[in-house]
């Protein structure tokens, strides 16, 4: 590969669930552009079975869309050659399928949900917790407990096995059981197929884990996820994990070995390629006292990225807007997505329509009908992976004083077909004000040609590179949102804002109560607010405390949501139909 100061083009494939995405970055003139993307269908499962099909179909469509030859001889041409070939070719990946994990603790309030959290770090599903609280099985309930778990580790034949529990210095014979169980477990497969064993518990047990599992299986050590009572420790398990994912997925894809051979460089998932642009965007911004937040929602997963005080935190939750839905349904039920819905629809209808959704994950809505059920299920992916990440997160300044706010954001990305390829804009920040709940002062961004992923990944090599091609209109702003802490009556005055614009104009509005209202400011329009809470009101400055605060325009303008936090439906089907369509109005959708 060229020096990393040498490359001024770069080639980066996002194999996702159903398409792979091509993105080619350039030097054109001072600064970095993405000259052209190209997609195709993904093409990990039958009748292919071979991800690089799907990356020469792309290579061929951005051929033809440049002019250039990028391709030749049955690989990637690298480096540049002229106007054939580039510097770099670089792949993510989120298409294969994730780690299944089998999780085995002691108490599920502090180890186990510890391990939990550190799993949703990357893409790995928990098939089976093992526990006293939880023996796995309920019809084996008679058996002992190591046997219980011997035969579900056995039976699921996971990839990893984590094993988690005790405080350092604290328990050790529960912690030592569970470790017996998993290695009778594991001793009953063959060799080849026996799971890793990554374990972070009480680290006085590491030398006895070892010297009983060592000699089975493969055993990695990491940091326990719950040093003391009071203290959670998730990084090093979720790197831990992620190079398990790296190593037994994303590594053993079909036709990864032809993409390999034509990058050398290291496979990044998707996840962490998302979660360094929003990092980048919490620097730039340089809010102390706020985080940056991303959310990704693709087919399969959705992924949340935040930094708060310049630590990053990802989590990948297991469904997206096709792949695993009636899953979903089954397990939480119907109404969470018919609620949603702003007109009539029958039950049998929805869950038919649900279904052709994930056997059908290729095609777009057709139909209003088919966009407001889409929209339904992303919103309840954007609170199902909230309601998972953020108990992981550490605010720190960023808090609003109470556990079920959000914490103040800034600026929010989103990202993902669910969203990006929404008809009007309104329908895509609508969607995101109901699934994130956001609280105070927020520009909201949408990336637009969802390219954020390519910038992730081309980080890892140029750094600058990514932060030009960022800068150079990959995102488009939706506009500042402002979104008032409290409570009132329909109607009651939230806050009274002076609008001073640019060119000097100038627009004095009230914001009430129950409501979405939106004022005027174009895209790339900057203005000076003054901004004036009741006393019941909370923007994030303190309850009736406002003050002076430049924003950014967007294509929906200045944007204000005192609909409450938490926001609230009526539970009269007739009356909440009324209200989600006057919602819409209000942002345009």
């Amino acid at each position: 590969m060229a020096e990393a100061h040498k490359i001024e083009s770069i080639l980066v494939a996002d194999c996702g669930t159903v398409l792979t995405k091509l993105s080619l970055v350039e030097r054109v003139a001072n600064s970095y552009r993405f000259v052209a993307q190209a997609n195709s269908q993904t093409t990990a499962t039958e009748p292919w079975n071979d991800l690089s099909i799907g990356v020469i179909k792309a290579v061929q469509e951005l051929e033809a869309i440049t002019g250039r030859h990028l391709y030749s001889r049955g690989r990637i041409v690298v480096p540049r050659r002229g106007l054939e070939g580039v510097d770099a070719f670089v792949v993510i990946s989120s298409a294969v399928a994730p780690l299944r994990v089998v999780l085995a603790g002691l108490v599920r309030e502090m180890s186990l949900e510890s391990g939990r959290r550190a799993a949703t770090g990357t893409y790995a599903t928990i098939e089976s917790t093992l526990s006293r609280e939880s023996n796995g099985r309920e019809e084996e309930q008679v058996r002992s407990p190591q046997e219980v778990w011997a035969r579900t580790v056995r039976d699921l034949n996971p990839d990893v096995v984590l094993l988690v529990g005790g405080v350092d210095g604290g328990a050790r014979r529960p912690v030592l059981e569970l470790a017996e169980a998993v290695a009778l477990g594991a001793s009953m497969l063959g060799e080849e197929q026996r799971p890793a064993v990554l374990y972070a518990g009480n680290a006085d047990l590491r030398p006895y884990v070892t010297k009983l599992l060592g000699d089975i299986t493969h055993v990695v050590i990491a940091d326990n996820v719950h040093p003391t009572t009071d203290t959670e420790h998730l990084g090093p398990t979720q790197l831990a994990l992620e190079e398990f994912y790296i190593e037994e997925r994303m590594q053993r894809a079909p036709g990864i070995d032809v993409l390999s051979d034509w990058s050398r460089l290291p496979f990044v998932p998707v996840a962490n390629a998302f979660s360094r642009v929003v990092d980048f965007l919490w620097h730039r911004e340089g809010n102390r006292d706020r985080g940056a937040l991303g959310v990704d929602v693709g087919a399969a997963t959705t992924t949340m990225a935040v930094t708060f005080s310049g630590r990053p935190y990802v989590t990948v939750y297991e469904h997206g807007v096709a792949n695993g839905i009636t899953d979903w349904v089954e397990k939480h039920g119907l109404a969470r997505m018919a609620r949603w819905i702003p007109e009539e629809l029958e039950p049998e209808a929805l869950e038919a329509m649900i279904h052709n959704l994930e056997l059908q994950r290729y095609t777009v809505p057709q139909t209003t009908r088919e966009l407001w059920v889409q929209l339904a299920i992303v919103r309840e992916m954007l609170r199902s992976v909230r309601r998972s990440a953020q108990p992981t997160w550490d605010v720190g300044d960023a808090s609003m004083g109470h556990l079920t706010l959000m914490p103040r954001i800034d600026p929010i990305l989103i990202s993902g077909g669910g969203l990006v390829h929404t008809p009007r804009p309104g329908q895509a920040l609508l969607t995101v004000l109901d699934g994130l709940e956001p609280v105070g002062i927020s520009t909201v961004l949408l990336d637009v040609n969802r390219a954020a992923t390519a910038v992730g990944a081309i980080a890892g090599i140029k750094p600058l590179l990514a932060a030009s091609a960022l800068e150079a209109g990959s995102l488009v702003s939706l506009g500042t949102v402002i979104c008032p802490v409290g409570k009132g009556r329909p109607g009651d005055v939230t806050m009274r804002i002076r609008i001073l614009y640019g060119n000097g104009g100038e627009l004095n509005v009230e914001a009430h109560y129950g409501e979405i209202e939106t004022w005027p400011l174009l895209v790339g329009e900057r203005a000076t607010l003054e901004i004036r809470p009741t006393r019941r009101f909370d923007i994030g400055m303190g309850p009736g405390e406002g003050g002076k605060v430049e924003v950014l325009g967007g294509l929906l303008g200045l944007v204000v949501d005192a609909r409450g936090r938490p926001l609230l439906l009526p539970e009269n089907e007739d009356a909440r139909r009324r209200l989600l369509t006057r919602w819409l109005w209000d942002v345009g959708g």
